[in-house]
């Protein structure tokens, strides 16, 4: 009896001390997938190689995290764990309510419709009043849709918004980034502003100006079609560089790398456009300070082609407007800026086909955003331009120093403004 009691106590011992190295359940939580295009599954935290993309999970699909760190998710895949990008992904909110309410902000009140369109004023059931508040069942391609007494509805976004428990009306807690400019294209003047004067880092939203200088001198070459072959010193960059995946011996064109650079933001496409267009990186940072100054960007001062940390990189929200106003009358660039993903050959040794997939995940069903650039170091927090349309105006959005939160709610806040 004594040596099956002591038996007993040794298996009760053995499981408590297994236990703690088990994922605590309370620290496990919902993560879902943001990106329309959706979320690679990588075998390790890192978007170096392909190698490590095990599957592609679709829009909306959902997994249970037990931690995240640098930017990633570590999620459980059955019975492994594997890693989700934060730019392709997020928490999961604990609000399990299916509803939420939405109020109207546009001051001549907001159309209830019967369908989520304009395109028939038949559709309109009635307005309603300015703060006015409806109970919404969800929000999808720029439409709220509502539980209007008992019956389907839908309202715009662009007159109605999320009410918040913590923010009932516009006011500067809708804007938590630490700098931001909102003001329409084209414009000296600005509709918000915050910070806007406070240098900031401004990150791989400095490829913008990258891009302007580039394109500009290579279409007046007439070379932007131009093949040529790149080097190892041409795609030397920092460690931890985001990557398009070109190498060295690959044969491209300017048009290719500019691809590469604003829509999967590879440092490496910045570095390879810099060395092509200025004989060196150094003499393409001058073209890109000289460039800022001639556009009237007194605050700033570049290091670099694609924005890797530097103490003396660096700009304001308010020279960032004057850039974005620039960039915009560029119509090539623009159509460029606005593509979720784009597909090119590269010819060379390593012939082969590259995919790339916009940076930019936040609200992807929201069309009124038609174009952006994106930026993260961890000195400059998450950097954002973007390019808004609200009926036959266009808009330009900076926002500089924030969470990937505080981006999307400044975001969101300008939308339904």
């Amino acid at each position: 009896m004594g040596s099956l009691f002591r038996i007993s106590l040794t298996l009760v011992l053995i499981i408590a001390l297994c236990i703690p190295v088990l994922p605590a359940q309370a620290a496990s939580y919902q993560v879902i997938v943001t990106s329309t295009i959706g979320a690679n599954i990588r075998t390790k935290p890192s978007t170096s190689s392909s190698a490590t993309i095990t599957r592609r999970a679709p829009y909306k699909a959902k997994f249970t995290a037990v931690s995240y760190s640098n930017g990633w998710y570590k999620i459980k895949d059955g019975t492994v764990y594997r890693y989700l990008s934060n730019q392709v992904a997020q928490k999961v909110t604990t609000n399990t309510s299916n509803t939420y309410l939405i109020t109207v902000t546009s001051t001549i009140g907001a159309n209830i419709r019967t369908v989520p369109s304009t395109a028939s004023s038949k559709t309109i059931v009635r307005t309603a009043q300015y703060n006015s508040r409806l109970t919404a069942l969800s929000y999808s391609n720029g439409w709220y849709k509502i539980k209007d007494n008992g019956n389907i509805r839908y309202v715009s976004g662009q007159v109605a918004r999320k009410l918040t428990t913590s923010s009932p009306a516009p006011s500067s807690g809708s804007y938590p980034v630490a700098s931001m400019r909102y003001f329409k294209l084209g414009s000296t003047g600005y509709e918000l502003t915050k910070e806007s004067f406070a240098r900031r880092y401004p990150a791989s939203t400095t490829k913008l100006l990258t891009a302007l200088v580039a394109y500009d001198a290579a279409a007046k070459k007439g070379t932007l079609d131009q093949i040529f072959t790149l080097t190892y010193s041409m795609l030397s960059v920092p460690a931890g560089s985001s990557s398009a995946g070109f190498r060295s011996g690959d044969k491209v064109t300017m048009r290719q790398l500019l691809n590469g650079m604003l829509i999967r933001s590879g440092n490496d496409a910045a570095k390879a456009i810099a060395v092509r267009t200025g004989g060196s990186e150094s003499n393409f940072v001058s073209m890109m300070n000289s460039r800022a100054k001639a556009i009237g960007m007194s605050a700033s001062h570049f290091m670099n082609p694609h924005g890797f940390y530097h103490a003396s990189h660096y700009t304001t929200a308010a020279d960032m407007q004057k850039l974005a106003n620039t960039y915009a009358k560029y119509s090539y660039l623009m159509t460029v800026s606005g593509r979720k993903s784009y597909e090119t050959t590269v010819k060379g040794s390593y012939a082969r086909t590259l995919t790339w997939y916009h940076t930019n995940t936040s609200l992807p069903g929201d069309t009124r955003v038609y174009a952006s650039k994106t930026g993260y170091t961890p000195e400059s927090a998450y950097t954002r331009v973007f390019f808004i349309k609200k009926g036959s105006t266009r808009y330009g959005l900076v926002t500089l120093k924030g969470t990937l939160p505080q981006t999307e709610t400044t975001l969101r806040s300008v939308l339904n403004r």
